[in-house]
């Protein structure tokens, strides 16, 4: 007898097995859409118990994991269901047991409403959000379900409390999940049999050394860039800063973990992005500001081995692959004339640009354009570029990819836009430090690097390159993993004294 006082065996023959058989007629006609999706609506039946249970782990796991759902309109990210799942539990169960409370700070939670609320009136006035993917004759609409996602998954990942140390290890499942990266050039290397796994890895990242095959010619040099690697290293560089620091990192006694770090870096600039070099070279900068490190001897030994590391770059420089030689073509070393000429190529295509496109920010300076994208005006860009009567970018400015972080703000949102990112990145400033000021030890370590990856992070992406859409989700999932680890904003107690920050910012602390 079972808990309903019903025999097994009647559970078996009644339910299980009818329910076996139906599932395996399914599996034996995979090439119908309907198969796929009763497929799927029995494995999500199947895993309730086990969702109510680990949704949020989950979507920690996944939350920067090269992940995709290729069997839903759209192939939204992995992320984004389990954002949803997450926070739809999180509230039933806070309805259905009063013991149960939903973690939220009221300073992070206005901005990102009233961000909200400017992407609708903005959606309602220009054209809606109609996806291509389900029907709509309009593209751009992806680009709003971002939106909404990224905050969905802020207050998914925020709601619950993670607690320190024993939830440590699966905080660095948050940044190692990003190693799924790579994956996507390696099923490419791996060759056509393996071409299926494309239903679950996207295949973004193999795409431009798939092209590059496409048109390689013996006659010229090939870049051989892997956006794959990039993902991967910095993913490793991330887990190794919030694990152990800048001071952990160049602990002498275990010499391996600065190998790993200067291993990782090398990989990443596989990638061919310059924005690797900057990135990391920002987050080092300021992590070592925040861990009080530039009054100590480590500051005199870390700008020797700078100086060391850049000389003995110089006479090796240009026998590096040519990837690499263009992530590191900003500095002053000779490369090949290939990586460089391609490099700066990239820069003045996007000055160019931008140059354009700051005499239309008076346009939509109070109602922006928003994400809605004429599909006729797109295939006209297209076809003028490809016969030469209109600029290269015509075609990026028509889809929105502005490669600029105000840009992509203003001129899709306005003012009103950037107002509420901007209240938004004060009020997270301000959380991350007090988090960092007022925590010690290992968690301390954490909440520094968190601090330095937010700000750095934000200095690049307007100085250097950002997208709202996309930049979005990694900007709350630094303030979520924040609020979920110290349970909200600490407050000051015995144990935890303003002075241990670095003078400049202690006297500014509320």
């Amino acid at each position: 007898m079972n808990a309903v006082g019903l025999p097994r065996s009647f559970v078996v023959y009644a339910i299980v097995l009818p329910l076996a058989l139906f599932l395996g007629y399914l599996l034996a006609t995979p090439d119908t859409y309907k198969s796929i999706v009763l497929v799927g609506l029995l494995l999500a039946a199947l895993s309730i118990p086990f969702l109510l249970r680990w949704h949020h782990p989950l979507l920690i796991l996944v939350w920067n994991a090269n992940l995709a759902l290729a069997f839903l309109p759209g192939k939204p990210s992995l992320w984004m269901l389990f954002a949803g799942v997450s926070l739809a539990i999180t509230v039933l169960t806070c309805i259905l047991d009063k013991r149960a409370q939903f973690q939220q700070v009221t300073s992070i939670t206005l901005p990102l409403l009233f961000l909200l609320a400017v992407v609708l009136i903005t959606a309602k006035f220009t054209g809606g959000i109609a996806l291509r993917s389900l029907g709509g004759s309009t593209y751009g609409g992806k680009k709003f379900v971002f939106l909404f996602a990224a905050i969905v998954a802020y207050f998914a990942l925020s709601s619950q409390r993670i607690e320190w140390p024993r939830g440590s290890k699966l905080t660095y499942a948050f940044f190692l999940s990003g190693l799924t990266g790579l994956v996507s050039n390696l099923i490419y290397f791996a060759g056509p049999s393996f071409y299926f796994l494309y239903l679950i890895f996207p295949v973004d990242n193999a795409l431009g050394y798939a092209i590059e095959d496409l048109k390689f010619d013996v006659s010229s040099a090939r870049i051989g860039r892997l956006p794959g690697a990039a993902a991967a290293g910095m993913a490793g560089l991330y887990f190794l800063f919030f694990r152990y620091g800048i001071r952990g990192l160049l602990d002498i006694s275990k010499p391996w973990r600065i190998m790993a770090a200067v291993g990782l870096l090398g990989f990443s600039l596989l990638g061919g992005f310059r924005s690797v070099l900057l990135m990391v070279g920002l987050l080092a900068l300021v992590q070592f500001y925040f861990e009080g490190l530039f009054r100590t001897r480590l500051a005199v030994f870390v700008s020797l081995g700078v100086v060391i590391g850049a000389a003995l770059l110089v006479p090796f420089a240009k026998h590096l692959p040519l990837s690499v030689q263009r992530s590191i073509s900003l500095l002053p070393v000779e490369i090949d004339m290939t990586a460089r000429a391609q490099a700066e190529g990239s820069l003045e295509w996007r000055l160019d640009m931008w140059r354009l496109l700051l005499k239309e920010v008076p346009r939509y300076f109070w109602l922006g354009k928003g994400y809605a994208i004429d599909p006729t005006d797109l295939y006209l860009a297209e076809e003028s570029m490809r016969r030469g009567l209109a600029k290269d970018y015509e075609g990026a400015i028509v889809s929105g990819d502005y490669h600029s972080g105000a840009l992509s703000i203003l001129i899709p949102f306005g003012i009103f836009g950037l107002v509420a990112f901007l209240w938004f990145v004060g009020a997270a400033i301000r959380l991350l430090y007090r988090n960092y000021a007022y925590s010690e030890g290992a968690l301390r370590t954490a909440n520094t690097f968190l601090l330095a990856y937010f700000v750095s992070r934000i200095v690049f992406y307007f100085a250097a390159f950002g997208a709202l859409h996309s930049d979005l989700y990694t900007f709350v999932g630094i303030v979520a993993l924040s609020i979920a680890i110290n349970g909200g904003v600490r407050r000051p107690s015995a144990e935890t004294a303003v002075s241990d920050a670095p003078d400049s910012l202690a006297a500014a602390t509320p």
